[in-house]
C-alpha cells in the first residue's frame, strides 16, 4: 500500500488531512481527561457524536447527556472511532451535489447495517463495524471530485457481471475507490487491518483467500460483516440502480460458510435486520 501521507501519483488525486479535532484525538497526548475538552471544540461535531452514540442501532443502556460523559462511558478508542467517523461527512459531501449525498447516504445505511449485524452475530466490535462501513466508499467522493465521469463508470462497474467492481474502475480510470479509500484511512488513523480491507473489499480473489486461508479472526470478522451489510443495504440498488449484487454471488458461499448460514438463515436475518432499520427509521 503506498504511503498514507503522499497523493496517489496515477491521477494527482491529493488526500485531505483529517481535521485537526480528530489528529489531537488520535495524538499520543489525548487521554479521557482531555478527549472531552477537544470534541467539544466544534459544537456541531460534538452534537452529531452525541446522535450517534445515542442512535438506537448502538443501543446503549442509558442515554448519554454530553460528551464527557460519552467519553467516561465509552473510553477513549470508542469515541475516538465514532469522532472520526462523523468527521467524514464535514469534509467530503457538499450537499449542493446529489451523488456525493448518495454516497454518503449508502455508506451511512451500510455502516448502520453493519453495526447491527455485528451486535446480531457478535462478531467485531460495533463502533469498529461502523467505522469501516463509512470509510469503505469514501474513495468514491475523491475520484468523483477528480473525474467528470466518474458518476458513469461507477454504475457500470457495479452492473458488470464479473463482479470486479474495482478492476472495472482501475480499467477505465487508472485507479480505484477502494485503494484510495485505503491510502485515506491510514492517513485519516484508522487501523492497517482497517485499511487493509478498504483496500481489498472488491478483490473477491483476496477476501476468499483470506478465509481459505483461515487468516486472523478479527480480520475475518469484519470482512463478513462489511459485505453481508453491503448485501442488506441493497448497496447496488442505491449506487447503481441494479437488482443484482454480481459480487456477492462470487463471495456468498465462502461467507456464508463462515458464519454458518444457510439461505433460510441468511433470509431470516435480513429479515430481521430489515425490521430493525424500519424501527429506527433508516
Amino acid at each position: 500500500m503506498s504511503d498514507p501521507h503522499t497523493e496517489v501519483a496515477s491521477t494527482q488525486i491529493v488526500l485531505p488531512s483529517p481535521p485537526p479535532i480528530v489528529q489531537q484525538l488520535r495524538s499520543e497526548s489525548a487521554d479521557t481527561t482531555t478527549l472531552g475538552k477537544i470534541i467539544a471544540q466544534d459544537t456541531e461535531l460534538a452534537q452529531e457524536v452525541l446522535e450517534t452514540i445515542n442512535a438506537p442501532y448502538f443501543n446503549l443502556v442509558r442515554k448519554i447527556s454530553s460528551i464527557d460523559e460519552a467519553v467516561r462511558f465509552l473510553g477513549q478508542d470508542r469515541i475516538t472511532k465514532l469522532t472520526t467517523a462523523r468527521s467524514l461527512r464535514t469534509a467530503f459531501i457538499t450537499r449542493n451535489s446529489a451523488f456525493l449525498e448518495e454516497i454518503w447516504s449508502s455508506s451511512n445505511r451500510v455502516a448502520i447495517v453493519a453495526v447491527l449485524l455485528a451486535k446480531e452475530l457478535k462478531k467485531s466490535s460495533a463502533e469498529q463495524a461502523y467505522e469501516l462501513g463509512l470509510f469503505h466508499n469514501i474513495g468514491m467522493a475523491l475520484m468523483f471530485n477528480q473525474f467528470d465521469n466518474y458518476r458513469t463508470v461507477i454504475k457500470s462497474a457495479y452492473k458488470h457481471e464479473s463482479g470486479a467492481i474495482s478492476a472495472f474502475e482501475q480499467h477505465h480510470l487508472n485507479c480505484n475507490h477502494a485503494g484510495i479509500g485505503a491510502d485515506l484511512s491510514l492517513k485519516w488513523h484508522l487501523s492497517e487491518q482497517q485499511a487493509l480491507i478498504i483496500k481489498n473489499h472488491h478483490s473477491a480473489k483476496w477476501i476468499i483467500q483470506q478465509f481459505d486461508e483461515d487468516k486472523d479472526q478479527e480480520l475475518l470478522e469484519n470482512i463478513a460483516i462489511l459485505k453481508l451489510a453491503e448485501l442488506f443495504s441493497h448497496l447496488s440498488g442505491h449506487i447503481a440502480q441494479t437488482p443484482t449484487n454480481f459480487e456477492w454471488l462470487k463471495l456468498s458461499e465462502t461467507i456464508m460458510y463462515y458464519l454458518d448460514l444457510n439461505e433460510m438463515k441468511l433470509e431470516k436475518l435480513k429479515r430481521k435486520i430489515t425490521e430493525e432499520l424500519s424501527e429506527i427509521k433508516i
